[in-house]
């Protein structure tokens, strides 16, 4: 082979590897995508078997717990190191709401009927009490740390790219959901100022009044690939396009 024919072979690997790393990265996306899915739907399915053998949403009690204060609740990312954070928000007379604050440590303390030495559970939730035939309704892969994706040793669990799944329940018992992001008139408001959302989120009134709802007992969504969110920025624009939604 002469020095010009290897030139062309080297080129022409190049060329093939320009083309093929960005469709394996496009690949590598997509399945993250389909997992943080995947998690979302399986914590659905489990929140919604705890509510029919409990008659009630996994939440902590009194005293003082998310499942007292008759709103729907927001499992965000509170806290140091999560990133992003997003913080439970009542709506209105509920504004009260926002002094119990919690991660989805919480939920998952309840729903794998387990311990997790980096957590302290709520009191009403410690020792299994709000679980306690001791079922575990939630099953996730074990990520041994506090960053990585899966269900990390403080408890949270976390997306495929390492952030807090934030989930919201309907403990106003309703039968719609909110939460501390998509009820904004900001984020889920379509365009025109009708009370018609985003993805299937309704408005009351004429939708100024930040209360978007979803007919379902939960919503849970993740920051997506660019980890990010914006309450200011409409749910299909922005660092909010890639916000990967249960409900979507």
């Amino acid at each position: 082979m002469t020095l010009i024919e290897l030139l062309v072979v080297i080129s022409i690997i190049g060329v093939l590897a320009g083309l093929l790393l960005p469709a394996l990265a496009g690949a590598k996306k997509r399945a993250k995508i389909l997992s943080a899915t995947k998690d979302m739907a399986d914590m659905k399915g489990a929140i919604s078997v705890y509510q029919n053998e409990y008659s009630r949403l996994p939440a902590s009690g009194a005293p003082g717990g998310a499942g007292t204060l008759a709103v729907d609740f927001t499992y965000g990312s509170t806290g140091t190191g999560y990133g992003t954070n997003i913080f439970n928000t009542g709506v209105g007379a509920a504004a009260a709401a926002g002094a119990y604050e919690a991660g989805n440590a919480e939920l998952m303390v309840i729903l794998t009927a387990s311990g997790f030495a980096g957590y302290t559970a709520h009191s009403s939730v410690a020792n299994d009490q709000r679980n306690p035939r001791k079922t575990a309704y939630f099953h996730a892969k074990i990520s041994g740390n506090t960053t990585g994706a899966g269900l990390g040793t403080d408890g949270v669990m976390r997306d495929p790219w390492g952030n807090p799944y934030v989930v919201a329940l309907d403990l106003n018992y309703d039968n719609t959901v909110s939460n501390s992001l998509y009820r904004l008139q900001a984020v889920s408001q379509v365009a025109g100022g009708s009370p018609g959302g985003h993805y299937g989120l309704v408005g009351t009134g004429n939708g100024n009044n930040n209360n978007y709802t979803l007919r379902d007992s939960a919503m849970i969504f993740s920051f997506g690939p660019d980890g990010m969110i914006d309450p200011a920025t409409k749910a299909d624009t922005g660092v909010n396009k890639d916000n990967v939604l249960s409900w979507r």
